[in-house]
């Protein structure tokens, strides 16, 4: 069987200074950590929306509070790819983190700086520090497609069963 040893290059962009390229922390890992790189305050008030640069190297991110992480990087993702913005299991079940619009999607024209919005789902403040690794990354590749209306679609051994119908043993 051959091996594929042919890379992908993807032109990255640091936006900032102390940006850490991301990468996977072990090998064969697919995700690859990105890091918290400043904090975005969500504002939305009077039909006004707004993002709010937050000049500190901390936040505390109160129990079901938001907050836009920038990673600090943008990219031009090669046509027919793109990327995935995933939460970190261990923040996931250690600190209550999540991803708001998990995954998030970031289109091949996209070439702003990449930001993950991050929810805290626990019932305690976290805190947030730049520098720490926040999501990771994960390319996918576009499969084109298109739906075809039909009035049958052909039985399936589950059919309408679903949210749980299977049960849990």
């Amino acid at each position: 069987m051959k091996k594929d040893t042919e890379k992908l290059t993807i032109p990255f962009k640091k936006v900032n200074s102390e940006t850490v390229i991301p990468k996977p922390s072990k090998k064969g890992d697919v995700g690859a950590d990105a890091h918290i790189m400043g904090f975005k305050k969500i504002v939305n008030e009077n039909g006004k929306k707004e993002l709010i640069e937050i000049n500190n190297n901390t936040y505390i991110l109160k129990p079901l509070e938001r907050i836009g992480c920038p990673l600090g990087f943008a990219t031009a993702i090669p046509e027919g790819y793109y990327f995935k913005v995933v939460p970190r299991s261990g923040l996931a079940l250690w600190e209550g983190l999540s991803i708001v619009n998990s995954p998030g999607t970031i289109d091949t024209g996209y070439r702003n700086e990449w930001m993950a919005v991050v929810v805290n789902l626990s019932n305690a403040d976290v805190t947030l520090r730049k520098g720490e690794r926040i999501c990771q990354i994960i390319l996918g590749k576009i499969h084109h497609y298109e739906f075809k209306e039909t009035d049958d679609l052909a039985e399936s051994e589950r059919g309408l069963g679903g949210f749980g119908s299977t049960g849990k043993k």
